[in-house]
């Protein structure tokens, strides 16, 4: 049957499956942290016209007012005729692009360049093939020993030399012919550099003749639908060779959307894209590429590739040009990717002498310790917290998110992301709610919720928002008025941060024991990632989220993994470094680690930390 889905989409699906397994199939972003078992409440859709009556499942996550407005779990829907599906789509409230903005172009080395040539016509005494003609042109003017070039390259070879009089335009690399094109084309040079997070996925095409970047958009990693964060999605593709494929296939079809989106928006041709870049973590990098993720989800943790590829847009399957290359950063070890090494060639301070720490935050953790003569790195299981996912009202930063939170006597004021009413609260709001709550005597260090009629010191616009939620206790951000849902942080909350940034903290402290250094032995901390770019350095302090370090030691970059793979798509001397540094970088694995336990269980208390 035909369900119409908002905006403009139309699709097929049976009554033998969820409307969740039919808006997957086609490839539609709804949220799944779950995979679909109907306990995570964040794959919320609005019907309209054949309204299904609410299941079990609706009413645990949706109150008598959202029911009555159609809202339901897309896991709990039977399709039926006559139903129109508005789903929570991601907003291009573009984040990724504002965190990009202080880039540096350090310089201009894509290892790709466009010749222009002229070539004589064959006659009996020069019957050389055009290829041929061609190739032994470009030696000529270049220099290069050109060896290579794709079959789809060889054939348009008569067509492209005639079209303009035997004039034509080559874009080669050291040793190959990527593309021809007919005439002087010269003046435009295109690349694309891509960050595959967990959670999200940003494309930037990027001028390589001027250095620019054109233009950056960002969307939901389509893999969200078969799990929130890379444990649940390895699970998902070792359960058959099906399921990895559809793994593959949504993270390449998200990014082929992306290039779709930004040839709309800057009028740059796709297959005038010769170049790409990608940096990812470990799972990431296996799910893309098609590698086997059996041995990624158990100790030792074992990838079937750490090395940096290089491979055909074609191979990729993305909608470039097909003799395009696209490198993908080497993954240094476990699930360590090559995220890490992009944000260190996005932020190359940490290389400095002296004793330097770069965080990656995100939906995972990445750290990076460099000694004047050690380089560590590690990742943290601190799940998705940070994102939203396994948050009550937790949602990612876009509109509607409550972003910023502060408590006083008279009650609570929230910053929302563009100034509408809050629909929920994304990490920089969850961390510095908890932080204010922890201030203002709501929560206590241990990160338990007060009995409201036992704090006596609590302002009453206070300790009227502290109330019981059938699960426990709940504390009110924002009051639903006309949507009748309240926005709410509760004890589970709570937990589920002081676990996640626990693992943070404990991290830190272990790589800094191994390395023969004391956390106050820092010269400096980098804050990576777009998350980490809307904190306040006093909040993570003040919660325990990193050790504590004097403020001025601190520093956000913004996101440094999309900086770095942009660099090095501008100069082909930075992915050489980042080849270089994945030889000499120690991966220590922080799991069954005593040290690491024993930290944890200091971590997990909702303060400034030694």
């Amino acid at each position: 049957m035909e369900i119409k889905v908002l905006p403009h989409w139309v699709i097929n699906a049976e009554r033998s499956e969820t409307l969740m397994n039919a808006l997957v199939r086609y490839g539609l972003p709804v949220q799944n942290v779950c995979n679909g078992k109907g306990t995570c409440g964040k794959c919320k859709v609005r019907i309209t016209g054949t309204v299904p009556a609410p299941t079990d499942r609706d009413r645990k996550h949706f109150n008598e007012t959202e029911l009555s407005a159609g809202i339901r779990l897309a896991c709990a829907v039977t399709p039926e005729p006559g139903m129109t599906v508005e789903m929570d789509f991601v907003d291009n409230l573009d984040r990724k692009e504002a965190a990009l903005l202080g880039m540096k172009v350090t310089g201009i080395d894509p290892g790709v360049e466009k010749v222009y040539l002229t070539l004589s016509e064959p006659t009996l005494a020069d019957e050389r093939g055009d290829w041929d003609r061609t190739v032994d042109e470009v030696i000529k003017v270049t220099g290069k020993e050109i060896v290579d070039a794709g079959l789809e390259v060889i054939c348009k070879a008569p067509e492209i030399i005639r079209a303009h009089n035997y004039s034509l335009t080559a874009t080669v690399t050291e040793r190959e012919i990527l593309d021809l094109e007919a005439g002087d084309t010269r003046t435009t040079l295109f690349g694309a550099a891509v960050d595959i997070g967990t959670t999200s996925v940003a494309v930037a095409l990027v001028d390589l003749l001027q250095g620019t970047v054109r233009k950056v958009l960002s969307t939901e990693n389509e893999q969200t639908a078969y799990g929130a964060d890379v444990i649940s999605r390895i699970s998902f593709a070792n359960e058959g060779r099906e399921n990895a494929v559809l793994l593959q296939t949504a993270i390449r079809r998200t990014i082929n959307r992306l290039l779709k989106e930004l040839a709309s928006k800057t009028n740059v041709n796709p297959a005038e894209i010769i170049k790409m870049t990608i940096v990812c973590n470990t799972t990431m990098h296996h799910l893309f590429s098609g590698f086997s993720v059996s041995h990624l989800g158990v100790t030792p943790f074992v990838s079937t590739c750490n090395r940096p590829l290089e491979i055909s847009a074609q191979e990729a399957g993305l909608d470039i040009n097909h003799g395009a290359k696209v490198c993908l950063f080497p993954n240094i070890g476990g699930f360590v990717g090559g995220d890490t090494l992009g944000a260190i060639i996005g932020a190359q301070e940490v290389l400095e002498p002296g004793n330097h720490l770069l965080i990656d935050l995100g939906t995972n953790c990445e750290l990076f310790l460099k000694t004047n003569d050690k380089m560590l790195a590690s990742s943290t299981a601190a799940g998705p917290a940070f994102e939203g996912a396994g948050i009550t009202h937790g949602m990612r930063a876009r509109k509607g998110a409550i972003e910023s939170i502060k408590l006083t006597e008279e009650g609570v004021s929230c910053r929302v992301i563009g100034g509408q009413t809050p629909v929920g609260i994304c990490g920089s709001g969850l961390i510095e709610g908890i932080d204010e709550m922890r201030r203002a005597g709501v929560i206590t260090a241990q990160g338990r919720m007060g009995d409201p009629e036992r704090i006596s010191t609590l302002p009453n616009q206070l300790r009227s928002r502290i109330r019981k939620n059938g699960k426990g206790k709940e504390f009110v951000l924002a009051y639903g008025l006309e949507q009748g849902r309240d926005i709410t942080i509760t004890q589970k909350d709570v937990t589920t941060f002081q676990y996640a940034k626990g693992a943070v903290c404990a991290g830190i402290n272990t790589l800094a024991e191994m390395a023969g250094i004391s956390v106050s032995d820092l010269d400096s901390v980098i804050l990576a990632g777009t998350f980490a770019t809307y904190l306040k350095v006093e909040n993570i302090l003040n919660v325990g989220l990193v050790p504590n370090i004097p403020m001025e030691k601190i520093k956000a970059v913004g996101n440094a993994a999309h900086v770095g793979a942009i660099r090095a798509l501008l100069d082909r001397r930075e992915f050489a470094l980042a080849e270089d540094l994945h030889r000499k970088i120690h991966h220590i694995e922080l799991g069954g680690s005593v040290t690491f336990s024993d930290y944890f269980t200091e971590s997990m208390y909702l303060k400034r930390l030694d």
